[in-house]
């Protein structure tokens, strides 16, 4: 009998990260693609080198490369690499505060179970941050906050850098680093960054890798084409409140990606990963045009582009694909083969990812023994070789994220997992490409159904009233730069272009879905409007009262916050530069009464702050909110006192405010105000009486025809000018 055809198993590797590149500095405001490179990019190529045999794809996004670049250069800011290099002894309360709280892992994570010192300092955190940010920093010590600058960078290298040399010792010394001990840190941070593209350019050059791209800034493809796509797969989900229709924008992701890829890596990609293997209809003539030879997605959506399954959802109602399909079982003789997908005169390949075997390599045999989890998958291949004549099977999932909660980052459960793939020759791990040419796919498929890896539909990036609020400003932004951009060459304007590139991006959606959150919410909240933001103020364009304003409704501007330095508004009733009212204080909200007018005032926000010890305040309406009519009191809040007004304004017409003072003694001049989109107020305030008054906080409260609807209130003064 002729030997079996082994069967071919094809790793597909996504290197991906958020752009994290401050929209106003420039600077990366998240450390997490360097982090990643120290721990995942370069080991995850380099572990290739001891099994020859084996071949592998690495999709690697452009928007990911871009930023590694930037860090192998050594000419870039980090926002967490600048708190790491400052001295300890000189670091600012802020500071201070920021190293607490964003560069110490949570008890429970493994990198801070790994190091005694490292999990003693978050166990001191955990304790103190119920006292607040600033004094909960406050509680570590110089030497301690040293320590952290130190271990936050050092338990981010791969294991194995970990186990000699410089670093090494610097773990087996555990504590009480020194200011020169952080050079150690620069000086291996470098040489990975340095090595890492560079070692996937020679993979590719060996014949081991395939390396594959992404859509640049890692959009959904299907929703920058057409957002109604949405309701392909879940027919009740929200969606924008104008339609985005932008294939064009869909391209040139594609083929800036394309472009990007020849630069670096010195060949056209064959391959492209579509963001979150979405795919659809709209999909396919992008890949077509950009003259790609394949493409990959989830076994769900090969299950409802076969059975021809069209979600049945009832309106205002939605289920996920996995479980509409259920019912829709693919034969393994469906499953594992490439596919054609010929539209007029072109085809393109794709393939389909084994949705079990991905996922437990992602997130279920982290909390297995490594040998037995390897294992355990051999024999799931094994079997599959044994049913019917599988020509291909794909596992395809992050390559970086997945090893967090590994034993040794995933290290051992590789080796064990490649050694047994490299010894026995039933199986034989390919390329993408290396399949294709040598079973070039025999079946084609007529309908390719629009869904991603995520329950075979789009919900995770358009349903939710987070995301509509974000497409929506979006689309506005966009709506202003696109015309100019097609009849300027204007640097500024191409800038601007960008900034809606950057903004299309996935990962700003995900994280306004209802079921992903962070503590870090309220940053990329911040982000995404700040980016924004940007378009206009290149453009030379007012700012849109909304891009002010959170997008999720439980961000932090709903508690009270002092101003974090000094303001200098131009009082005009419009937020006429983004810088304006970035440094102000937030006011909480308190109901005035449990019954309200019919017709209350929605105000979105309240904030505060000093300029040149003058009281400054804006007042934000929601956008169905006018604020002709409306009476502010400000108030001063006294230590075991009541409050009474300093000053009285009420909104007149074009604009006009009439500010009445009652408490003269603590105005050192006349109030000015104006309102427009917004209220901007500034009252000079005689600094010395409200010290002897005794003010403790700052009280507004809002309504109209003499009843108070609204009452926002500091947690203090802040700094006073």
């Amino acid at each position: 009998m002729p030997t079996p055809e082994p069967l071919h198993v094809a790793f597909v590797w996504h290197m991906h990260q958020p752009y994290y590149r401050s929209a106003r500095t420039g600077a990366f405001e998240m450390p997490w693609a360097r982090m990643h490179a120290l721990k995942d990019y370069l080991d995850m190529v380099d572990i290739l080198a001891d099994y020859p045999d084996l071949h592998q794809t690495f999709n690697l996004v452009p928007s990911l490369v871009e930023q590694l670049e930037d860090y192998a250069s050594g000419d870039f800011t980090d926002t967490y690499w600048e708190h790491t290099l400052k001295p300890a002894a000189d670091l600012d309360p802020g500071e201070r505060a920021f190293i607490v709280e964003r560069m110490c892992e949570r008890a429970d994570h493994p990198r801070a179970r790994s190091y005694p010192r490292y999990l003693e300092l978050a166990h001191k955190r955990e304790a103190h941050a119920s006292r607040g940010r600033q004094a909960c920093a406050d509680a570590f010590t110089v030497p301690e906050l040293r320590d952290l600058q130190i271990w936050f960078n050092l338990a981010w290298f791969d294991p194995r850098a970990l186990e000699s040399g410089a670093l090494h010792e610097l773990v087996s010394q555990g504590r009480d680093f020194r200011e020169q001990d952080k050079f150690i840190l620069a000086e291996t941070q470098a040489a990975i960054l340095a090595r890492t593209l560079p070692a996937y350019r020679d993979a590719a050059a060996r014949g081991q890798a395939e390396l594959s791209t992404s859509p640049y800034f890692h959009p959904i493809l299907p929703l920058l084409a057409n957002s109604d796509s949405a309701r392909i797969a879940a027919p009740g989900t929200l969606l924008p409140s104008r339609r985005f229709a932008h294939p064009e924008d869909a391209a040139e992701h594609v083929s800036n990606a394309v472009a990007k890829h020849q630069l670096v890596f010195g060949e056209l990609p064959r391959g492209m990963w579509c963001s979150e293997q979405a795919v659809g209809e709209d999909v396919i003539p992008l890949l077509l045009d950009a003259g790609l030879a394949w493409t990959i997605s989830d076994e769900t959506v090969l299950a409802l582009s076969l059975s021809g399954v069209i979600a049945s959802d009832s309106p205002g109602q939605t289920s996920r694909g996995a479980e509409r399909t259920a019912s829709v079982r693919l034969d393994p003789e469906d499953l594992y083969r490439a596919y054609r997908l010929e539209r007029e005169d072109k085809e393109l390949a794709i393939v389909f990812r084994d949705h079990t075997l991905s996922d437990l390599v992602g997130f279920a045999y982290q909390s297995w023994n490594s040998r037995d989890a390897a294992a355990d998958f051999l024999r799931r291949l094994g079997e599959l070789r044994n049913t019917g004549q599988p020509e291909l099977v794909t596992i395809a999932l992050d390559g970086e994220n997945a090893w967090e909660y590994y034993p040794r980052d995933g290290r051992d459960f590789l080796e064990y997992l490649y050694e047994g793939l490299s010894t026995d020759p039933s199986f034989r791990c390919v390329t993408v490409s290396e399949h294709l040419r040598q079973s070039p796919p025999a079946r084609s498929l007529g309908w390719l159904h629009t869904g991603s890896w995520i329950g075979g539909d789009l919900r995770t990036w358009s349903g939710d009233h987070g995301h509509q609020a974000a497409w929506d400003l979006l689309h506005d932004a966009r709506d202003v730069a696109a015309p100019r951009r097609r009849f300027s060459g204007d640097p500024k304007v191409e800038a601007a272009w960008r900034h809606i590139l950057v903004a299309e991006g996935s990962d700003w959606f995900w994280w306004f879905g209802d079921h992903h959150h962070t503590d870090l919410d309220h940053v990329w909240d911040l982000d995404f409007r700040t980016r924004l933001q940007t378009v206009y103020q290149l453009l030379g364009e007012p700012i849109p009262v909304e891009l002010f304003l959170p997008i999720l409704e439980h961000l932090p501007s709903e508690q009270p916050a002092p101003p974090q330095g000094p303001l200098a508004p131009e009082i005009d009733g419009l937020i006429s530069h983004p810088d304006e009212w970035r440094l102000a204080g937030y006011l909480a909200s308190v109901p005035a009464s449990t019954m309200q007018p019919a017709e209350t005032a929605a105000i979105a926000e309240v904030r505060f702050g000093w300029n040149r010890g003058g009281l400054c305040l804006l007042v934000v309406p929601s956008p169905s909110t006018s604020l002709l009519g409306l009476e502010i009191e400000i108030r001063f809040a006294r230590s075991g006192e009541g409050n009474e007004p300093v000053a009285s304004l009420l909104l007149e017409e074009q604009g006009q405010v009439a500010v009445s003072c009652t408490r003269g003694a603590l105005l050192a001049g006349a109030a000015v105000a104006a309102w427009k989109e917004v209220l901007e107020a500034s009252l000079p305030i005689r600094l010395s009486a409200l010290a002897t008054d005794g003010a403790v906080g700052l009280v507004v409260h809002i309504g109209r025809g003499g009843l108070t609807e609204h009452v926002f209130h500091s947690a203090s003064l802040g700094s006073l000018g």
